[in-house]
């Protein structure tokens, strides 16, 4: 799926250091630029993108106040990451519900991280995905997908009652961007957990009950030292409250 976002910021050099990095990002479309707090406001509300990057001091006004007006103006309010040179205003962005905080020069790790934390959040709120192979985009449930297996630089998921489906992304990359109930298992693969019927931490397995063209059926999944803790903690503390 593509995302658009939009940058309001004043200064011409922070602006080009941020869209230098968000370049390699070919999921992101930049769909306009804002140098002042109102033409923010107004690009905001025109354009509707997912995403506001958006400076803390424009000038002699303050990047939160943008935040203030578009929560007045529409009850769609995009995800906020901030930008910003000053350390003293990272608690407030908190309070405000902003996404991610980036210090200034953008560290390319840091915009990857907030990045997938979109993504994840994203997810969270639609309960789909878009998922593209060399037939097209497809557009899945996140509750069919049953658990994903890496195949070198693809991956081979499995979904209730469809075909196995071949992507153009790595383990790696589906890990980052699903969010909970997917849980890494192995270097091999992720589970959706709500298909779990089973963890045995002495064998390290995990038996999940699939459905595969309305015949119902299990199977089992090695779970590797790496993620043993993490699975235990995410699947016992999930289920024993």
């Amino acid at each position: 799926m593509n995302y658009n976002y939009i940058i309001v910021e004043d200064n011409a050099g922070a602006l080009k250091n941020l869209q230098t990095a968000l370049k390699p990002h070919h999921d992101f479309r930049e769909v306009g630029v804002a140098h002042t707090l109102s033409k923010g406001i107004s690009l905001a509300l025109k354009a509707r993108p997912h995403i506001i990057f958006l400076d803390v001091q424009l000038g002699d006004e303050n990047g939160f106040n943008l935040i203030k007006e578009i929560r007045m103006l529409s009850a769609e309010i995009p995800f906020i990451i901030m930008t910003t040179d000053f350390d003293q205003y990272a608690k407030k962005a908190v309070n405000a519900d902003v996404l991610y905080f980036l210090d200034k020069p953008i560290d390319p790790d840091e915009l990857e991280i907030a990045l997938q934390k979109f993504e994840r959040r994203f997810l969270e709120l639609q309960n789909h995905i878009t998922l593209k192979n060399s037939e097209g985009h497809y557009f899945m449930q996140l509750d069919d997908i049953q658990y994903i297996q890496s195949d070198n630089n693809y991956c081979r998921i499995f979904r209730m009652n469809q075909p196995m489906m071949h992507v153009a992304k790595t383990l790696k990359d589906m890990e980052a961007i699903l969010p909970l109930p997917f849980i890494r298992i192995h270097k091999s693969y992720v589970i959706n957990s709500r298909y779990v019927k089973m963890l045995n931490t002495t064998k390290k397995i995990v038996r999940l009950a699939i459905t595969d063209f309305e015949m119902q059926t299990e199977i089992e999944l090695p779970i590797s030292d790496l993620y043993l803790e993490t699975v235990k903690s995410q699947l016992l503390t999930a289920r024993t409250h």
